[in-house]
């Protein structure tokens, strides 16, 4: 079931199990759409490939939430999505501890920002043919990233979401990427309807503590 809901400025999609029980607690991946998606259309969301391939993961009873950016990129509103996050972790059959968040191309770009200003929300990352800031990457260090990228992307290099996972590992955090050596800039597709790469966000929870950063102040780091 997905239902068409609304938060602050904000509409997003809530696909929830066939068989859910709100007296449950459910892990919840956070979907951010690529460029292409922008506006005030949830419709464009819904019949994406990314969105629909993640609802038809079959392996694990989860949320899928997917908001709309109805701006020119995540960061324009990021003040507002880590508010959304909050919101779904306020709900009672959210598990709070296993929130997973995951974005394509801008959404990459969104997944590794949106991660590394609330590391602490997120039980494990997956951004797809991203890059982000890469002095923010050391905030990064106790949430697991799974990285992918194609090879022949020529829109967003791959060199963008290796400088983060180095930074990532650097930082003592664990980050890998998979890069697919005969995909372009649409590699999601791939991710997104493989069951055993999405599983591996369920490997993971979350104590929700805030990280102790001390180690890196521009004295000592960068």
């Amino acid at each position: 079931m997905t239902q068409h809901l609304k938060f602050k400025n904000i509409e997003y999609l809530m696909h929830s199990p066939e068989k859910f029980d709100e007296t449950k607690k459910y892990p919840v991946i956070v979907f951010l759409h690529g460029s292409g998606s922008r506006g005030n259309d949830i419709s464009i969301v819904e019949n994406s490939s990314a969105f629909t391939k993640l609802c038809a993961y079959q392996n694990h009873e989860c949320i899928i939430a997917a908001p709309q950016c109805c701006a020119v990129n995540w960061n324009e509103i990021m003040s507002t999505l880590i508010d959304f996050i909050y919101m779904l972790r306020s709900l009672d059959f959210v598990d709070s501890h296993r929130i997973y968040l995951t974005g394509n191309s801008m959404g990459g770009y969104g997944t590794w920002e949106l991660a590394s200003l609330r590391p602490w929300l997120f039980a494990a990352i997956m951004p797809i043919c991203g890059g982000g800031i890469a002095w923010h990457a050391y905030r990064l260090k106790t949430v697991p990233v799974y990285a992918y990228h194609g090879i022949l992307d020529k829109e967003v290099l791959p060199e963008e979401s290796l400088k983060m996972v180095r930074e990532v590992n650097l930082a003592g955090g664990s980050a890998e990427i998979t890069f697919f050596p005969h995909l372009s800039h649409n590699c999601w597709d791939r991710v997104y309807e493989d069951n055993s790469l999405i599983g591996k966000l369920f490997q993971h929870s979350s104590s929700g503590e805030k990280p102790d950063f001390t180690e890196f102040t521009n004295e000592n780091y960068g």
